[in-house]
């Protein structure tokens, strides 16, 4: 009898646990970067791509870079954007500001639908024209995106 009640509780206990293995995966399988290369690589080379010109901007056409906002940014991350950029537009010229964004990389951390998480990292390069100096930063952005038609567009940035 006591092998009996032994030999329960053991399958009980692996069953639980299998259970709770499959639970994890089941959630995994919803993300779709993990399924869906495809649809992956295009959030990656359209969120590249509009955090390339949205982020980088000469002070003498400070228009292509707003061009850019409007185009690939909506909700939180334009409105942002718009508030930076206000800054920006009046310090460039004075500055004479230069500035490049490289994307250096970036991963898709979560793809759901029309939604998508991504981890980027970018080197930044500014120059200024009034005193000759250039510094270098790196960033750590926390991007969200949804999918509008057949292009991302960028709908919240989080500094990391």
């Amino acid at each position: 009898m006591k092998y009996l009640i032994a030999a329960a509780i053991v399958l009980v206990s692996l069953g639980i646990w299998f259970r709770i293995e499959a639970t994890g995966l089941a959630e995994d399988t919803t993300n779709q970067a993990l399924t869906d290369p495809g649809t992956t690589s295009k959030v990656i080379g359209d969120v590249n791509s509009a955090l390339g010109k949205v982020f980088s901007y000469r002070y003498d056409n400070t228009a292509a870079t707003e061009q850019a906002a409007q185009q690939n940014l909506r909700g939180n991350a334009e409105s942002q954007y718009n508030d930076l950029f206000a800054q920006v537009k009046q310090q460039a010229p004075v500055q004479k500001l230069m500035l490049t964004t490289k994307v250096v990389d970036s991963g898709v951390t979560m793809l759901q639908g029309d939604h998508a998480q991504l981890l980027v990292f970018l080197d930044q390069s500014a120059t200024r024209g009034d005193n000759n100096q250039s510094s270098l930063a790196a960033a750590e952005l926390t991007v969200t995106a949804q999918r509008q038609g057949d292009h991302w567009v960028i709908t919240d940035l989080r500094t990391r």
